[in-house]
């Protein structure tokens, strides 16, 4: 007889009564044993299941050191600088030493520095390093000064680059008694150089305008 070949349909359910004679039989050593099936039950663990042979993953252990949170950066003020930054001296004498004067004048010192007389009252700013014969000066004067020597036919103007805002030597008509006046910082100043105030002291006027011009170009970064 072939084993594959299936089952005819009068023979498919002889089987049926047999098995459910035997659930019975099941169902009442169950109940007779006092609920010791229920009770040996395991309790559910419906959400907590996990794909058997597989353990579960354990959660990352908490960091022990933390992320230091940056500190910001102060950003600093910006710094202001006024239109008038008041560097020059308070006392004018301060400016030049005696070897600077003897290198402006070419005479031999020392030269040492004296303050101007107030005028009117009210005191100049300035300081004359020197002698009556032979000295250097500097001082502050009136804009009007500079105005009058514009217009003063008498006196000649020349422009001084690079002194200050703007700078000129200023002659007579004859050469003699240069002096530079230059602005700077708002204020007017006058320069002067004297070599030898003398007889022969008309000589000497090309090197002082040419003293005057290099000593007011050095002081006119100072004030």
């Amino acid at each position: 007889m072939d084993r594959r070949t299936p089952i005819t349909s009068g023979r498919r359910y002889t089987w049926l009564p047999a098995l459910a004679l035997a659930a019975v039989a099941v169902a009442g050593c169950s109940s007779s044993g006092g609920g010791s099936t229920a009770a040996s039950a395991p309790p559910s663990t419906a959400g907590t299941a996990t794909t058997p042979g597989t353990a579960p993953t354990p959660a990352a252990p908490p960091s022990a050191t933390p992320t230091p949170t940056p500190t910001p950066t102060p950003t600093p003020a910006a710094a202001t600088t006024p239109a008038d930054t008041g560097k020059r001296p308070a006392d004018a004498c301060t400016l030049l030493t005696s070897l600077q004067v003897i290198a402006a004048v070419g005479t031999a010192g020392p030269f040492n520095g004296t303050h101007f007389s107030p005028v009117d009252g009210k005191p100049v700013w300035g300081c004359t390093w020197g002698s009556r014969q032979s000295y250097a000066d500097i001082r502050e004067t009136s804009p009007n000064v500079l105005a009058g020597l514009r217009t003063n036919p008498e006196f000649t103007l020349t422009p001084l680059p690079g002194v200050g805002q703007e700078a000129y030597l200023v002659q007579r008509k004859d050469g003699l008694r240069p002096e530079v006046f230059f602005v700077s910082g708002g204020h007017v100043y006058s320069v002067e150089v004297v070599k030898d105030r003398g007889p022969n002291d008309d000589a000497n006027a090309p090197a002082e305008a040419a003293a005057a011009s290099g000593l007011a170009l050095a002081l006119s970064k100072l004030v």
